[in-house]
């Protein structure tokens, strides 16, 4: 599969969703020691909050105030760590005679530190363009403490604590390499916040990291099983804490981004043995939705592992049980896209859409399936509609980095290189690269195609080089290609090629082609300037992405009144699935004709080929959406020619495929492969390479 992309098969992980609900902790203050106690809080703001909590914490102080430095001390730093820093501020500026500039520059960092929580949670719970609005303030506010803290020693752990907070606002409001570049200035042994070390793992995630995502998220679960030394980090701190379930599925996500699918496993039991007794469950608790996270991401696994029907059917159940919820019926629409039915998951989308119209995550999955679908128009309006306000979001980036794709130019290139194969040429080389533009019109693109061949042969060396420019146009299930072509040279001629694909629906398709000038006859052809027009229709049975069944028939009419006739059927059926191999078999049957037989080039009255393939494809390498693939194919079957009986042939096939960022791909391999032409066995040696570049 060319890029197949996991988040196709896979909801959003935490940092990715825009609804989030969650228990909040107040902390009472009492002589300095810190008591949790669970409640609902809702609020229009940090500020607000902040000075509701400070309000509460001067009423259970005395009237009259503490004589000793250090109860005032005390109690002003124990209302800015419970949620009053704003509060605590404005009392620290009625005692100046015992807070310091460094104890102001603490409490200003508190300040900032409620506010990003706050804007964090705004910025998850909006979807208009404000929605960065307080991040952006904490930001400035951020800087501005930093420009005004003197460059000294004693400053550190304030900085320190500053970068953490930027870290998690960048991270909240999708500036990601901004985030990792401020993480990354902590120094290594100091004290970094939960959300802190959360928000560099999602950053790395997002940035294709997910080694470094991995190791964040492990620190921070580590660091949830301890008592902080920080007392800010067992304080109130308006907004949602980040919970370590979420940094079992971040970290879940960064396996899975590593091919590590063993690792991911486990971390889905350590989930599971995370929560309560089901029995102990309340509709109300917390615990509830983390089951559902649990067993939606359960059943993910289960279809990256390669056991899609399993995965599907687990997801169906959940359905059932909660048939409103997004989260699980965009992870089945997207595992229903991934098995090769686009047109199905859209229609799932647009279901799921009616009962959740601002569901940022349903749109970007019906904009990734609408690609796939070749139905640009709505994948425009998509993009348009989201435009940039989801710089955060896991499942917009992922449909941005598709439709950037499709809106690029793109270059694609195929060459080989044959020897010994003397029956059609001793040596052959072929190029063959189309350059397409960028789409206009949503649906159309112009490209140059040049096609060179060069072959030596028994009877004499030939080149051939045939360029084209045209128009490609798809629209739905339609796609149209036309070309018109010159070749070059004493044999030179003006044609055109054209094709025509139609897709009834996600399983059926049918393409039919003409082409006035064909560049496939025998090469020995060519050295006898003889040339030929062909016609070819294949029809393609696709049952999902495991099963596929292709029935195939070319006909070509050569200048020296040769007709060359070849039927092929084809199926391949999938096998073996796990997360990092696959075992695909193929059974492929044909036969050929050509009414002349006094040609110079290999022309048998009739002959019949069967074979068998295996193909084993194993995943050596990933890092997020980029990866290396290794491909084996091993086949073997029988030919027959009539007149001279019937042959053993054998191939044998080592390939390489590489995934870069953009949607870049490359492959390569050799082949060798043995058969008998006119009763003469031949052995054939080639190597191959194929590029897809995206500009």
């Amino acid at each position: 599969m060319n890029n197949i992309h996991k988040r196709s098969l896979i909801a959003v992980p935490r940092n990715r969703r825009m609804l989030l609900q969650a228990p909040l902790m107040f902390l009472l203050v009492a002589s300095g020691t810190c008591v949790a106690a669970e409640g609902d809080v809702q609020s229009n703001g940090p500020n607000e909050v902040a000075e509701t909590n400070g309000a509460s914490s001067t009423q259970s102080t005395p009237s009259t105030q503490p004589a000793d430095a250090a109860s005032v001390r005390a109690e002003v730093f124990g209302l800015a760590t419970s949620g009053g820093a704003v509060k605590a501020i404005d009392e620290a500026k009625a005692r100046p005679d015992i807070f310091s500039a460094f104890d102001f520059a603490q409490l200003e960092e508190l300040s900032i530190r409620q506010q990003v929580r706050g804007g964090r949670d705004k910025a998850r719970s909006m979807t208009s363009p404000d929605r960065f609005d307080g991040l952006d303030t904490a930001l400035k506010a951020a800087d501005s403490l930093d420009a005004t803290m003197p460059v000294t020693p004693e400053y550190s752990p304030v900085r320190t604590s500053l970068a953490g907070d930027r870290t998690v606002a960048y991270a909240a409001r999708g500036d990601m390499q901004k985030a990792v570049t401020t993480f990354e200035t902590i120094p290594p042994d100091a004290e970094v916040s939960i959300d802190a070390l959360a928000g560099a793992g999602d950053a790395y995630l997002y940035l294709n990291e997910p080694g470094k995502a991995g190791v964040a998220y492990q620190r921070a679960l580590a660091q949830s099983k301890v008592a902080p030394s920080d007392p800010a980090s067992r304080g109130f701190q308006y907004g949602a804490h980040t919970r370590p379930i979420d940094l079992r599925e971040g970290l879940f996500w960064s396996y899975i981004d590593q091919g590590r699918a063993q690792d991911a496993s486990t971390m889905i039991d350590e989930i599971g043995k995370s929560l309560p007794p089901a029995d102990q469950v309340h509709p109300w608790d917390p615990a509830n939705d983390d089951y559902l996270r649990y067993y939606r991401l359960r059943a993910q696994y289960l279809i990256y592992s390669g056991r899609t029907d399993e995965g599907i059917a687990e997801l169906e159940k959940l359905e059932k049980q909660v048939p409103f919820n997004a989260e699980v019926r965009d992870a089945h629409a997207g595992a229903v896209s991934g098995q090769s039915h686009p047109r199905q998951a859209i229609a799932m989308y647009h279901a799921t859409m009616t009962d959740h119209p601002d569901s940022v995550e349903t749109l970007a999955g019906l904009g990734r399936a609408s690609l796939t679908a070749d139905d640009y128009a709505t994948a425009t309006k998509i993009d348009q509609t989201l435009d940039n306000t989801f710089p955060d979001n896991g499942s917009v980036r992922s449909f941005k980095r598709d439709y950037n794709a499709y809106r690029s130019p793109v270059m694609t290139t195929d060459v080989s290189f044959e020897h010994g194969n003397s029956a059609l040429a001793d040596n052959e080389f072929t190029s063959d690269t189309y350059l397409y533009s960028q789409p206009f019109g949503d649906n159309w693109r112009v490209f140059s195609h040049t096609f060179y061949g060069f072959a030596d042969t028994d009877i004499g060396n030939i080149s051939r080089t045939r360029t084209g420019v045209g128009a490609d146009y798809r629209h739905g299930p339609l796609t149209l290609q036309g070309e018109a072509t010159r070749s070059f040279g004493p044999d030179g001629r003006t044609g055109g090629r054209g094709s025509v694909t139609y897709n009834f629906d996600d399983y059926w398709t049918v393409t039919g082609s003409l082409d006035s000038d064909d560049n496939t006859l025998p090469w020995k052809a060519y050295v006898a300037h003889i040339w030929g027009r062909a016609a070819n229709v294949d029809l393609t049975y696709r049952q999902n992405d495991r099963r596929e069944f292709n029935l195939s028939y070319g006909v070509s009419r050569y200048s020296d009144t040769n007709l060359h006739q070849e039927i092929s059927a084809t199926g391949t059926q999938r096998v073996y699935t796990s997360a990092n191999q696959q075992i695909n078999v193929s059974l492929n049957v044909g036969t050929d004709s050509n009414t002349r037989q006094d040609a110079p080039y290999f022309s048998p009255r009739r002959d019949y080929s069967a074979a068998a393939t295996v193909m084993h494809q194993l995943q050596l390498w990933k890092k997020g959406d980029m990866s290396l693939k290794q491909r084996i194919y091993v086949s073997g079957g029988a030919y027959n020619e009539r007149g001279f009986g019937t042959s053993a042939l054998w191939d044998a096939r080592y390939e390489h495929q590489w995934t870069f960022k953009h949607d870049i791909t490359l492959s390569y391999g050799i082949d060798v492969n043995s058969h008998a032409y006119d009763g003469q066995r031949e052995r054939t040696e080639t190597g191959y390479l194929s590029l897809n570049l995206p500009f």
